[in-house]
């Protein structure tokens, strides 16, 4: 019976290659064997040893063979920053390594004027060049270290094995402040949105590997997850089954396993979510998604460089990195409170198998072989260099002063805000930003952000419930007195003044909260976007 399956089995594939053979010829019908052949679990498994070896053996003849090219051992954030002495010596090692592209000896990767315009180009960064407000020191180190590779591009990591390096350790130093084990992993990206992008792209494509018959891939998450979950399913085409979180603003987990069918390839939850600063149950959502062998991404984009010092300073903060065993995956903003330039932030894996789906390649293309592990090709050194400063100069304390120091300001204002007749904060917030919202039926606080905005400052207006989101930053350690005292102002200007309520951001929010049919709104901001960026 056996033997006559078997017979059955080869005539079947045998009549598939010749209708292959029929159709597209012998290149085809080999390039099909060999795609057959790779599903076979012991033969995919040499041959990615095999590549391994091969690729392993081709990186000792290159550039990385030298210098910069040893594997960097796993490393943590050091203990003390460094001094500016030493960043500045390490720059100088690395810079003495790095290829010059000014010698006219490379073709490609960096296009540079060694001219005035270039020195105008340096100007103008240094004006435009955020400061984080943490010390002019530290300022100037992350700049210092962006202006030295200011042109220089980790398209290629063998023309430029310094940024190679310094990004290799800004990962490893991330994964080990988010309690990842040696096997963990990742890639730098320009930010959180790109992140995001990168794990939906890899678990989509784990999913056409693993589970081919999936046609219409979904992401099950709660409705505070970040607007770019669903801006990479709409790119990556996948569905996002959104669910409502309970009325602590936490995701409601037995909703979400609910949720789950044949077609939820991610579960994604945050730590914490922007909206209201508050910490989704990752634990449990990790351990409900690996019980129905999903992947779980956690969205740490804005607490990933402060969740661990918050914690490590003694505020309740309950598990949400790779300590849960369900998390495959994390992302988390360096250019947020890892205090440096706009444009760095790490998207880490629990394991090289799953980061290997971020990587594009292509072996076909008539320039040359082709692979990028982001979706940018060129990659800024710039940001990479001032990434790993602003890293290595703070240090493991430096982020410890800090987090200490926005969480004094934190629970000062929150303080002072429920001290406000009619305001309330939402939720339970774990870090160093909340969201305030109205308790009285007679303050519309979407009104009252209107009249703190004519007060000067610039508020963060939010729906469903309608409130202000707070981020503390280093900054606000001048102006905390000042915000609360003009709350209790602006509550007292705005209470049972219904007037206040149909004008200014106000109006236009309740006016969207009328219309029924979402699309209608989503018009109106496709439509504000083109018609500020039109020319006159």
């Amino acid at each position: 019976m056996i033997l006559l399956i078997e017979h059955l089995v080869v005539a079947v594939v045998f009549l598939v290659l010749l209708g292959v053979y029929l159709r597209n010829g012998a290149w085809e019908t080999l390039r099909t064997v060999l795609v057959a052949i790779k599903q076979i679990p012991w033969v995919a498994e040499s041959l990615e040893s095999v590549l391994k070896s091969e690729a392993t053996n081709f990186i000792k003849t290159t550039k990385l063979a030298s210098g910069t090219g040893e594997k960097p051992a796993k490393i943590w954030i050091p203990k003390k920053g460094m001094t500016r002495e030493e960043i500045l010596a390490k720059m100088k090692s690395l810079k003495e390594k790095e290829t010059n592209h000014m010698e006219g000896r490379i073709f490609a990767y960096t296009y540079t004027l060694a001219d005035d315009h270039f020195q105008l180009q340096k100007e103008v960064f240094e004006m435009f060049t955020e400061q984080t407000g943490l010390s002019p020191e530290h300022d100037e180190l992350v700049k210092l270290f962006q202006k030295a590779f200011l042109h220089e591009n980790a398209l290629n990591p063998m023309v430029y094995p310094s940024l190679r390096q310094m990004e290799t350790e800004i990962v490893s130093m991330t994964c080990s402040m988010m309690n990842g084990n040696p096997a963990t992993c990742g890639f730098l990206t320009s930010g959180g949105t790109e992140s995001i992008l990168m794990a939906v792209k890899v678990y989509r494509d784990r999913a056409q590997k693993l589970y081919p018959w999936i046609k219409k891939p979904e992401i099950v998450c709660p409705v505070t997850q970040h607007p770019a979950i669903a801006k990479a399913a709409h790119y990556f085409g996948l569905t996002v089954r959104y669910l409502p979180v309970k009325d602590d603003m936490t995701a409601d987990v037995s909703a979400m396993e609910q949720a789950l069918n044949s077609n939820t390839v991610l579960v994604a939850c945050s730590a914490p979510q922007f909206c209201h600063g508050v910490l989704d149950p990752v634990e449990e959502i990790s351990n409900m998604a690996a019980k129905h062998g999903l992947p779980c991404h956690v969205d740490a984009c804005f607490g990933g460089f402060m969740l661990p010092w918050v914690e490590k300073l003694g505020y309740p903060v309950p598990k949400w990195d790779f300590r849960c065993p369900g998390v495959t995956s994390i992302s988390a903003d360096i250019h947020k409170y890892g205090y440096t330039v706009k444009g760095a932030s790490v998207i880490a894996y629990r394991s090289d198998d799953l980061r290997k789906f971020q990587i594009f390649s292509s072996g076909s293309w008539p320039g040359g072989l082709y692979g990028s592990p982001s979706m940018a090709g060129t990659r800024p050194g710039g940001n990479i260099a001032a990434a790993w400063a602003a890293i290595n100069s703070l240090g493991e304390e430096g982020y410890m002063s800090r987090a200490r120091q926005l969480m004094d300001i934190t629970d000062q204002l929150k303080a002072a805000v429920t001290e406000i007749e009619g305001l309330k904060i939402i939720g339970n917030p774990v870090m160093t930003c909340f969201a305030i919202g109205s308790s009285d039926p007679d303050v519309d606080i979407l009104a009252v952000a209107d009249v703190m905005e004519k007060k000067g400052w610039t508020m963060e207006r939010q729906q469903n419930p309608s409130c202000v989101h707070c981020t503390i930053l280093p900054h606000h350690q001048i102006s905390c007195d000042d915000l609360a005292g003009d709350l209790k102002e602006s509550v007292t200007i705005v209470k049972g003044n219904k007037q206040l309520s149909k004008q200014g951001t106000a109006g236009m929010y309740g006016m969207m909260a009328t219309i029924p049919d979402t699309a209608i709104v989503e018009d109106f901001i496709k439509e504000f976007f083109s018609e500020i960026y039109k020319l006159q």
